[in-house]
């Protein structure tokens, strides 16, 4: 899945603990910035593998190369260890065991769930200054309903 997703999904989550007073809406704008921020470990593997810094090859390399750029954080290990940093934070900042949690978790969950049940295919190619972006049509309609789900929390 692409930032936005992740974000989206991440701050619908966070939306709906905010609407139900367990935290604020800032609050759940920083679960969704953690859900994408988490993706950052793709630039960290391609850059220390290849020695280039460069943002534009490692998004390119990963959407049209199929580099493989996940870290331990989206293995077991990574899940063992991002589990333990969140209960920590339970007993000692309930904010940020929220921010945190949420984020990584949801993440996760929209990595690995198979939630095209519907099976809908087909790719768009997008080109812009100089990124490729390969998004499926289900994935564009699930950013749709995140937003359309987003707006119906916040109003």
């Amino acid at each position: 899945m692409y930032p936005q997703s992740h974000f989206l999904f991440s701050f619908l989550i966070g939306g709906i603990f905010a609407k139900f007073g367990i935290f604020s809406w800032k609050i759940a704008l920083l679960v969704g910035l953690v859900g994408m921020i988490i993706d950052l470990d793709h630039f960290l593997n391609f850059a220390f593998r290849r020695k280039d810094y460069d943002l534009k090859d490692a998004w390119n390399a990963c959407v049209v190369n199929h580099f493989t750029g996940r870290t331990f954080i989206h293995h077991w290990i990574g899940f063992t260890l991002a589990t333990v940093l969140i209960i920590w934070l339970f007993y000692q900042n309930t904010i940020w065991f929220w921010i945190i949690g949420l984020g990584y978790y949801s993440h996760i969950v929209l990595d690995y769930a198979k939630i095209n049940i519907l099976k809908i295919r087909g790719i768009e190619t997008i080109r812009e200054e100089g990124f490729v972006m390969r998004l499926s049509k289900f994935e564009a309609m699930l950013d749709i309903f995140l937003v359309i789900g987003i707006l119906l929390l916040y109003l």
